[in-house]
């Protein structure tokens, strides 16, 4: 099973439904009476569509629009090669747009995610997010590693 799960991850492919089912039983814990107005995920550095599948399998369940307009600018290098959370805050640094901006003005985001290492890219993009007008970002991400540098 293990070995299904890594290729299916490597191709971006979809997503287990009990992974699933898992993290929507954590999600709903934690989140049980928000309303969130739009879904977003973080554009891939290296996993495909991984991200992409998973987070509209989420938006379809929780019955909240997706949105696939967070892009990446210029290139970033994945986060698992840096050594410490400065370098990884300094990689994602204004690496996001969002096109239209307008777009993002008072809603409720709920912000997908396949890895929180240091949580340089989600607090990243939360930030742009927060700039842009948004009255919340919450994250969800897919794991979380154990042992990364935590970025304040």
């Amino acid at each position: 099973m293990i070995y299904s799960l890594r290729v299916q991850y490597e191709n971006g492919g979809n997503f287990p439904d009990f992974l699933l089912r898992l993290i929507l039983r954590a999600f709903r814990k934690q989140f049980e009476n928000e309303k969130f107005d739009l879904v977003l995920y973080v554009p891939p550095t290296e996993s495909g569509d991984l991200v992409r599948n998973f987070a509209t399998k989420i938006a379809r369940v929780l019955k909240t629009p997706i949105s696939h307009n967070l892009i990446k600018i210029g290139e970033t290098k994945p986060q698992k090669i840096f050594q410490t959370g400065l370098l990884k805050k300094d990689n994602v640094k204004d690496a996001f747009v969002y096109i239209p901006e307008g777009e993002i003005r008072d809603k409720n985001i709920l912000l997908i995610d396949d890895i929180y290492d240091s949580g340089a890219t989600i607090k990243e993009i939360g930030r742009f997010l927060s700039k842009l007008g948004a009255k919340k970002v919450a994250p969800l991400v897919i794991a979380k590693t154990v042992g990364g540098d935590i970025v304040e």
